[in-house]
């Protein structure tokens, strides 16, 4: 049986911006994507809702630069913005997801 200190718990949050990038071909077009964060438990889930919403606002409804266009990218600059400890970036309407993760020292 497994000890409950073997189990690590996350708060997670979610929010949706709607974003332009250029596909590999340049054409500008745009996407609704969902971003889900996840910290280590113990803040307020909507704190951390309202840290992520205030995060994400600088790529609502603007043109991704090429170092965010991607999912992984946005994952990456999403990531290292907030300090969480985890990011889902998702277009469920064309079933396209990214997942990132801090490394574990």
């Amino acid at each position: 049986m497994t000890d409950v200190s073997d189990i690590a718990a996350f708060t997670g949050v979610t929010a949706v911006i709607s974003a332009a990038h250029r596909s590999r071909d340049g054409v500008l077009h745009g996407h609704t994507w969902e971003v889900k964060a996840w910290w280590p438990e113990g803040d307020c889930a909507l704190e951390l809702q309202s840290k992520l919403k205030k995060h994400l606002a600088i790529f609502d409804h603007a043109v991704l630069g090429d170092d965010c266009a991607w999912g992984e990218a946005l994952g990456k600059s999403i990531i290292l913005g907030l300090g969480c400890s985890s990011v889902e970036i998702s277009r469920p309407l064309e079933g396209i997801f990214a997942r990132l993760e801090r490394k574990q020292a």
